[in-house]
């Protein structure tokens, strides 16, 4: 094999001395394997070893090669002999020289070998797929029994996954917080220590956030951030819960949260809500022995009723006679329409059976994803431990930014900012459905948060609902996945967060105008 003299291959990920094969990693992040055979010369060993790489599917149609230079110093072949296996690729169609781009893999492959490139890697792709499965975990068997269907979820593109759109949410302030922090003497030594419950300023920014404006009762000690929402229920569920375990839940109630919760094991049991909130004489009628109940009492999820004051004391008292603990997701309780809001359940707890979930996914959307929880004093220890073992560090920026964020007022005041343009979206919303859809559609009475619940009366199914809506712009989802059991027909969710206010009269006019045409084709039929 001919080398180019002691240059070492800088980008080589890997090379095997024995005399089978070499391995390299060339400049263009694709591994070239060099199979040994003193039979056959090394400008061969090359070729077959780019071609391979082009039937592959490594080096597509049209990308421009490699360098001879850079091959031949991280090969450690010589220039001649690189030159000499490109002209054996030209010469079989694999590659052409293009003035101006240099030698590119050809843009019609030999024989046309496109289609077959295609047919091959299908091929592998279901050979793969068709190997013997693999051993899984209780808890990997219990994902693949979920219900969960793919496109049964309930953040998707079409609702704007329940958020704002990005030209409502600060972010231009956010990018400013963030150029200031990536000033290195911005960032404190004392941020890349390990500290399980995040950055200590901004768990005591939180702690004062939390007290003001959600009546919790905590201290920064008790606050533990978490890089994403859905890890902090993980923890909670790893701490208390043993396959088997009973869980009470809203029913209906947020699906994620029931799944994840069934997929480590939990037995759910569901209490039925009404217009308030979860029924807690339900579960002081309930026989079953409850580690914890998962509750909305701030914005009910899905159908948006506020727990009143009288109930939530019921509830506590519950927890505190039962022993069980009470997970307050108090999910989207920033925005309140014509009602005063009512202090957090955890701001009334006097027995310590609260666990206070919170995020700023709603106000800071798709910017920032961090999760927060508020852990009752009997649970801060061994929440730390589970910490330890499922998130030691987190992003640090971030975790910067979020603290100014809150201290200066920033928060606050995007609050304060954005609640009078969602209540003006929320109302162009119920006058156009008032409007264009009386006598066929019910809105639930909810004053909080980002969407509506409605209720429609048609023969239609909801799937046809739905298309209709989607083919006029409007947006909306079925609360089927919120159910354990069998759904509400007919009733859905509409955000109105995202709405054109110029142009969603027009558009639930249309919907109700496709309505009918598809009520009046199943007449017909």
């Amino acid at each position: 094999m001919s080398h180019s003299g002691g240059v070492r291959p800088l980008l080589a990920i890997s090379t095997c001395l024995c005399k089978r094969s070499m391995t390299y990693n060339c400049a263009m992040d694709f591994v070239v394997n060099l199979e040994y055979n003193s039979s056959i010369p090394p400008y061969r060993r090359l070729s077959d070893a780019l071609r391979n790489a082009i039937l592959d599917g490594r080096l597509t149609s049209g990308q421009a090669m490699p360098s001879v230079r850079d091959l031949s110093e991280t090969l450690h072949l010589s220039r001649s002999t690189v030159l000499k296996a490109f002209d054996d690729l030209k010469s079989q169609g694999y590659l052409e020289t293009i003035r101006g781009s240099g030698t590119v893999v050809s843009s019609k492959l030999p024989g046309d070998l496109s289609d077959l490139i295609c047919e091959l890697r299908a091929a592998r792709i279901q050979s793969m797929g068709s190997k013997r499965q693999v051993n899984l975990s209780d808890y990997g068997k219990r994902l693949l029994t979920c219900s969960t269907d793919r496109q049964q979820v309930v953040h998707v593109p079409e609702i704007n996954y329940g958020g704002p759109t990005l030209d409502v949410a600060p972010i231009s302030n956010w990018k400013q917080l963030m150029l200031k922090q990536c000033t290195f003497a911005n960032i404190e030594p004392v941020a890349y220590s390990i500290e399980p419950f995040g950055y200590a300023p901004l768990r005591e920014a939180i702690a004062a956030y939390l007290h003001r404006f959600r009546a919790v009762r905590c201290t920064a000690d008790r606050v533990a951030v978490f890089g994403t929402k859905q890890l902090r229920l993980d923890a909670v569920a790893r701490l208390l819960l043993n396959p088997g375990d009973c869980v009470a839940f809203e029913e209906p109630g947020y699906p994620e949260a029931r799944e994840a919760l069934i997929a480590l094991g939990a037995r759910i049991v569901p209490i039925p809500v009404d217009n308030h909130g979860i029924i807690v004489d339900a579960l002081n009628s309930s026989p079953e022995a409850f580690k914890f109940a998962y509750v909305t009492p701030s914005h009910q999820d899905p159908l948006g009723g506020t727990l009143p004051l009288e109930r939530r004391i019921k509830l506590i008292e519950w927890a505190k006679r039962s022993g069980a603990l009470i997970v307050e997701d108090d999910y989207d309780s920033e925005y309140r329409y014509g009602s005063k809001p009512l202090p957090s359940l955890q701001g009334l707890d006097d027995g310590d059976c609260v666990i206070y979930f919170g995020s700023f996914w709603k106000i800071l959307f798709q910017v920032v994803r961090f999760g927060y929880i508020v852990a009752p004093k009997r649970l801060t220890e061994p929440l730390w431990q589970v910490k330890m073992q499922l998130e030691r560090h987190m992003p640090v920026l971030e975790q910067l930014a979020l603290t100014d964020f809150i201290n200066e007022g920033q928060l606050e005041r995007y609050i304060k900012k954005s609640q009078p343009v969602f209540a003006r979206s929320r109302q162009a919303l119920i006058y156009a459905l008032t409007k264009h859809m009386s006598g066929r559609l019910r809105i639930a009475n909810e004053s909080a948060g980002m969407h509506i619940v409605v209720s429609v009366d048609t023969d239609l199914t909801d799937e046809e609902i739905v298309l209709s809506a989607k083919e006029a712009s409007v947006a909306i989802m079925s609360t089927d996945p919120y159910y354990l059991g069998q759904a509400r027909r007919g009733e859905f969710l509409m955000p109105f967060s995202q709405i054109n206010e110029d142009r969603i009269a027009a558009n639930v006019k249309r919907w109700a105008s496709l309505m009918v045409e598809r009520e009046k084709v199943g007449v017909r039929q």
